[in-house]
């Protein structure tokens, strides 16, 4: 048998007075009865304190704790005030390993996220933990799950667990808390009873209660969940990268009034880079970068020529002319450099901020699509489930237009592919900004440069003969023509790279989506199909049980096969479900299916052959909502306790009658701890927080 929690101590210290609280806990059941007034929940919500899952009580932090064992309580009428206060608690694992964990309430000198882990039984075995040095362990910092330092790192290892890492509501992966699973175990009061499984802290965590359900029954889906998002992020990386490398190339192309053709704007996996041209227009027509660069080459070569011919100007002014000319070409190269430089940015700029507003405008309309088609699911819509309302058949969940070769993107894949596309564009768009803004000035300075050089060669020309005046003008020429055979040389390397690229990419990509098609076309294996058969044949005998009414025929209620939760009605994992169990049933009636469902969690996982991953362990606070009758609230007694490889905690007021005790319990075995008035009353203790 099973004993999670062993033992719970508040201890507390006012003035030179001591206070608190201690109890220990059986195998099998144990019932926690007091008044409303008595502490009873805050019993509850300090034990998860103590275990570091005070989230499921909504936040995080001693905050979440009544100020009770916060800040002052009241005893014999007199407010007293809290100096120190600390919660242990004394846990043992499936394999009997004992631990104490202690984390201070309120300490001047210890914050609220160090855990202290002692290992061995602090609080039921004192002589044997005498030697015991703590652990400093902390709790809701970055790293807390992940490094050997993290409190909840620990208690998962303690637990044996080995949570696996599951799809992020904001695309890629993230790990299944602790915490996460903790809220199909402990359920509290006030949001508790709201829901299946309520109290999930936010974790980004794509179908929490289903990937709950999954892990505790054992289900072995995740190992190709992941891989199947991992594949997911590929696609969505290979179709950045190629939309990444056309606007560079297009980029390159533009200002050079070169055109690329037989290039498709989404990747595919069928690409054949003969089919492939990049061309420019000029007097003769469309010719090739290559045959452009040759042009150009010649009529600088001519312009050479023409210039080497003798003058009649002095050898000594020649050679000044030589010399200052060689400088204005220096100079010239410079300035059209930063010039071209200033251009391609300014090009870039452009077609960064235009992809950017394209992207933002898909953005918006996929995002309105999503909205109205979850309107639609809420309606009942067919449509909204991407099936066609006439004729049945699959409609895409795309607003993207097929293209062959491509497999599309889910509706919620192409938010998170846009999203991410537009930060990478304003990263851009930023960059260049600043770059414009740190080369102004450099131009500037070369502009004057060329301006003051420029004077000083035509004062030397002007004692030359008029034979020699047009020699500025072929300079110019010739410093132009080099810059833009540079330029075309520079866009003919950048397109080989940009085809030998986009081969690598196809590659890629036909890699993965065979790798797609390869994976198992049924998230569940035939034993993981079995289980959750069995989940809802226990789930339906607890129902029964507890006295579940609201549906005429128990056995209409399911397990729905997506989302592992119950359901109402002949269920497809592809329809919109027509009515909701929790809506059918009445307040009461919905409580009992929690309970019911809970208890099934567990029971499947506890099955000869179909083991799972529960702890064995389930706490309810104040299970019996909403008037709920006395015979149903027996049932439950009465199922826990027949239960004993678990250990259970049901807290309760059982409506401060002796009586309605007595009904509920009566034939089931069960440990009580009966809570005086107030929880907190002296209390001998060590002191030592």
């Amino acid at each position: 048998m099973t004993r999670l929690v062993r033992a719970l101590q508040i201890k507390i210290v006012s003035g030179d007075e001591s206070f608190g609280f201690q109890c220990e806990f059986d195998r099998g059941l144990n019932i926690i009865r007091g008044k409303n007034s008595s502490g009873k929940s805050t019993l509850v919500n300090t034990l998860m304190y103590a275990l570091g899952l005070e989230e499921l009580v909504g936040g995080k932090g001693e905050r979440v704790l009544t100020s009770a064992v916060r800040d002052g309580f009241t005893y014999r009428n007199a407010f007293r005030r809290i100096d120190k206060s600390a919660v242990l608690v004394e846990v043992e694992n499936a394999q009997g390993r004992i631990a104490t964990f202690r984390r201070p309430i309120r300490h001047q000198n210890k914050s609220t996220k160090l855990m202290e882990v002692f290992e061995g039984p602090l609080l039921t075995n004192r002589r044997a933990a005498e030697n015991l040095v703590p652990v400093p362990l902390f709790l809701h910092d970055g790293g807390a799950a992940t490094l050997a330092e993290g409190f909840i790192s620990y208690f998962e290892s303690f637990l044996n667990w080995n949570l696996p890492r599951v799809q992020s509501s904001t695309g890629g992966l993230t790990r299944l808390y602790p915490q996460v699973v903790a809220a199909a175990l402990f359920i509290e009061q006030k949001r508790g009873w709201t829901d299946y499984i309520a109290n999930i802290p936010f974790y980004q965590i794509l179908g929490a209660p289903t990937r709950v359900v999954q892990y505790l029954l054992g289900l072995s889906n995740f190992a190709t969940e992941e891989t199947r998002a991992l594949y997911t992020l590929k696609l969505a990386k290979l179709r950045t990268d190629w939309s990444q490398a056309l606007a560079e190339i297009k980029v390159v192309f533009r200002p050079l009034g070169i055109t690329l053709r037989g290039v498709p704007r989404e990747v595919i996996s069928e690409f054949f880079p003969d089919k492939v041209s990049a061309s420019a227009q000029n007097s003769e027509g469309e010719v090739s970068i290559a045959e452009l660069i040759r042009q150009k080459m010649a009529e600088w070569q001519q312009i050479h020529e023409r210039r080497t011919q003798p003058t009649l100007a002095p050898p000594e002014i020649v050679r000044l002319l030589d010399s200052e000319t060689r400088k204005l070409e220096e100079i010239a190269g410079q300035y059209d450099l930063l010039s071209s430089e200033a251009r391609l940015r300014n090009s870039s700029l452009e077609e960064f901020r235009a992809l950017l507003q394209q992207t933002e405008t898909d953005l918006k309309k996929n995002k309105a699509t999503r909205k109205l088609r979850d309107l639609g699911a809420e309606a009942g819509l067919k449509v909204a489930d991407g099936h066609c309302p006439t004729c049945g058949s699959d409609i895409p969940d795309s607003l993207m237009p097929r293209v062959v070769g491509v497999e599309s993107m889910d509706l919620q894949s192409n938010i998170d592919y846009l999203e991410a596309q537009a930060r990478m564009l304003r990263r851009q768009i930023a960059g260049l900004e600043q770059s414009n803004l740190e080369a102004a000035n450099a131009l500037s300075r070369s502009e004057t440069l060329l301006s003051e050089q420029r004077k000083r060669v035509l004062d030397i020309r002007g004692s030359l003969s008029q034979a020699d005046a047009n020699l500025e003008a072929d300079i110019r020429k010739q410093v132009s023509l080099e810059r833009e055979v540079r330029d075309l040389q520079y866009a003919e390397t950048r397109f080989q790279n940009f085809l030998e690229s986009s081969v690598v990419l196809a590659k890629n990509l036909m890699d993965v989506q065979r790798k797609i098609r390869e994976l198992p076309d049924d998230l569940y294996s035939n034993k993981d199909k079995e289980k959750i058969s069995l989940l809802q044949k226990n789930f339906r005998a607890n129902a029964g049980a507890f006295g579940y009414s609201s549906v005429e025929n128990i056995e209409k209620i399911t397990v729905h096969s997506g989302t592992l939760l119950p359901a109402l009605g002949d269920i497809t994992l592809k329809e919109v479900l027509s009515r909701n169990v929790k809506s059918e049933s009445s307040a009461s009636d919905f409580v009992r299916l929690i309970w019911a469902f809970l208890l099934a969690i567990y029971q499947t996982s506890e099955m000869r052959d179909y083991s799972g991953n529960h702890p064995r362990f389930i706490l309810f606070d104040e299970p019996g909502q909403h008037s709920m009758s006395q015979l149903s609230q027996r049932a439950l007694v009465q199922a826990f306790s027949g239960e004993t490889n678990l250990q259970s905690v049901i807290a309760a007021s059982f409506e401060e009658s002796p009586t309605v005790f007595r009904e509920v319990t009566e034939g089931s075995r069960f440990k009580l701890i009966d809570l005086p008035e107030k929880i907190i009353t002296p209390m001998v203790h060590d002191g030592i927080f």
